[in-house]
């Protein structure tokens, strides 16, 4: 879906590039903070990063504490454990994460897993 981002204006991040922007689409699953801060739960997102390690950090810097709080593990120092990443439908292990590369029109989803009862 072609979408807009928050009515915030577009920052530049750490990770501009002289080069074009990368269109992707990224979906958000079991992210409720996120949810109110997009009030949808996928978004069509301009990119100025290569890898998926950029875009964590470019969504964490451009929409601030929901994005980390839902992203991070302060006390690992790392991505919460409990995220799943899915690239067009093929899952990505978090060790990898700075060697996979983002590529005009990918779709990256964020399940967050729950656990209960």
């Amino acid at each position: 879906m072609k979408g807009t981002q928050p009515s915030e204006p577009n920052r530049t991040s750490h990770h501009e590039r002289d080069e074009e922007k990368t269109g992707i689409e990224i979906v958000f699953v079991g992210f409720p903070t996120i949810y109110d801060l997009f009030q949808k739960d996928r978004i069509h997102y301009l990119f100025s990063g290569r890898t998926l390690k950029d875009l964590i950090e470019e969504l964490m810097v451009q929409y601030g504490q929901p994005v980390k709080e839902s992203f991070w593990d302060n006390s690992l120092n790392r991505l919460d454990p409990c995220i799943q990443i899915v690239i067009n439908e093929k899952y990505v292990q978090s060790a990898d994460l700075r060697n996979v590369e983002l590529s005009e029109g990918n779709q990256v989803t964020f399940l967050k897993l729950l656990a209960g009862g």
